[in-house]
């Protein structure tokens, strides 16, 4: 993760979007999805998420989260 393009951005400018979305079904039309805005921490070193992972990792913090087609 660290030597990526989207980490070398983040130096710079830790603005970010992370966009998920899912099309449900086409008939009928139903989509769904999260969208989160904020900003982002670069972190290195041990963590949880698994041996399998980098140990780079990019932490959202969130200021604003839309959601759309997901039921509650």
């Amino acid at each position: 993760m660290g030597t990526t393009k989207k980490w070398r951005n983040l130096q710079g400018n830790p603005r970010l979007s992370l966009v998920v979305d899912d099309l449900v079904s086409t008939r009928p039309w139903r989509v769904r999805g999260v969208e989160i805005r904020g900003h982002a921490t670069l972190e290195v070193g041990p963590h949880a998420l698994g041996p399998h992972f980098s140990p780079e990792v990019i932490r959202i913090h969130p200021d604003r989260v839309f959601a759309w087609g997901l039921d509650t």
